[in-house]
């Protein structure tokens, strides 16, 4: 079949050869996503680990005030014995209640990040910053969560002390959405769950460094790594940048079976300026990271926003070859099939419609990144 598709680029126009080229990419994820996902498996022991701190960074306003408070019933709830920091700015709407919190519970401990620290910039990462050059132990475990969040199981306490005894210094999970008020951006939001199963799973998980980068939903870090990371005030996506620095300085991750659920955009302008604000912040941060690492990043991008114009591409002039046909198949099935997962998970069947357009819905995020001022926040109530 291989040699079939290196034969076809001597009969067909010399405009056939980028599709060629952004299909058989996609297909290299797409095979590297399914090797991870049938042979990795995350190791653990038989007793949890006691040196963790949850950090749960707030921006702290009415944008996700129920989010918040379920997120923090929840995390303590579930985790009563572990100390829980939650970080928010001065001034905050929600100080009130969070300074209550602090008062009722013993183990949450309120950090409030001063108006005149690095004032110039805004956002989770000159949060992050603040908490990291003054509170961090170097002996503990930090685990960083959204205002949304709820950790649906223990098993990374369990993962800890096997990974650190072989010098594994950070771990991701498992992302598994809820459903907001957008039935339309909780399917696509499935496509997370999916990568996270597939390709996180290759590359934070099995290869055991973070090439595709982090997310910032129970993005665990030891102690004494995370005081020396240089976390940007101005990243716009600080669980990437935190990724690069990882992947320069050659330390091992692994991805974590824990499952964390968390809230899908509440209308799809938001699930645009969302993904808007993570492609600006990753190409922001990119200078930053080793070669490698940037040509899996922008080959990976690159096939993301130019994949769905080369099946359109290929659809309408009809140029078939069987080569051409197996990587076109590949690339449509795996993203419509993530989205038919979605619209069965949502229990709105007639939703089935938008399935063909959920991958340009979220392609299309792109053009709202020139109207991006700053860190924005979606809404999650």
């Amino acid at each position: 079949m291989v040699s079939e598709g290196f034969d076809t680029f001597s009969n067909q126009s010399i405009l056939m050869i980028p599709i060629y080229v952004t299909l058989s990419v996609a297909y290299f994820f797409i095979i590297a996503g399914s090797i991870g996902y049938v042979t990795y498996r995350p190791g653990r022991k038989p007793h949890r680990i006691d040196n963790v701190e949850f950090v749960l960074v707030t921006v702290g306003d009415e944008r996700v005030r129920n989010a918040l408070r379920e997120s923090l019933t929840h995390l303590r709830w579930k985790f009563k014995s572990y100390a829980t920091w939650v970080v928010v700015d001065e001034g905050a709407t929600l100080m009130h209640y969070l300074s209550k919190q602090a008062l009722l519970d013993p183990r949450i401990k309120l950090v409030v990040v001063p108006t005149n620290y690095m004032a110039f910039w805004k956002g989770k990462a000159r949060a992050m910053r603040y908490f990291i050059e003054r509170f961090v132990d170097s002996r503990n475990w930090y685990v960083f969560l959204d205002d949304d969040n709820l950790i649906l199981s223990d098993d990374f306490l369990y993962e800890i002390p096997y990974y650190e005894e072989r010098g594994y210094v950070a771990f991701n999970p498992i992302l598994k959405p809820r459903k907001g008020c957008s039935t339309v951006a909780y399917i696509i939001d499935w496509m997370r769950y999916f990568n996270d199963l597939t390709l996180y799973r290759f590359f934070t998980g099995l290869v055991g460094s973070p090439f595709l980068g982090l997310h910032g939903e129970l993005l665990g870090v030891k102690g004494d790594v995370l005081r020396e990371l240089d976390l940007e005030p101005a990243s716009l996506t600080e669980d990437f940048k935190i990724a690069v620095e990882l992947v320069k300085r050659g330390y091992k991750t692994w991805q974590s079976s824990t499952l964390v659920s968390i809230k899908s955009p509440n209308s799809l302008g938001d699930l645009q300026m969302q993904r808007a604000r993570w492609f600006k912040g990753i190409m922001g941060d990119l200078r930053h990271a080793p070669n490698l690492m940037r040509i899996l990043i922008i080959a990976r991008s690159f096939t993301w926003v130019v994949g769905i114009i080369a099946v359109v591409t290929v659809i309408i002039f009809a140029n078939y070859n069987a080569y051409l046909l197996s990587l076109l198949a590949l690339n449509v099935l795996y993203h419509w099939s993530i989205y038919v997962y979605g619209v069965y998970k949502s229990r709105r069947l007639k939703y089935f419609l938008i399935t063909p357009f959920a991958w340009l819905i979220e392609v299309s995020s792109i053009f709202r990144v020139p109207v991006m001022n700053g860190f924005y926040v979606i809404n999650k109530d």
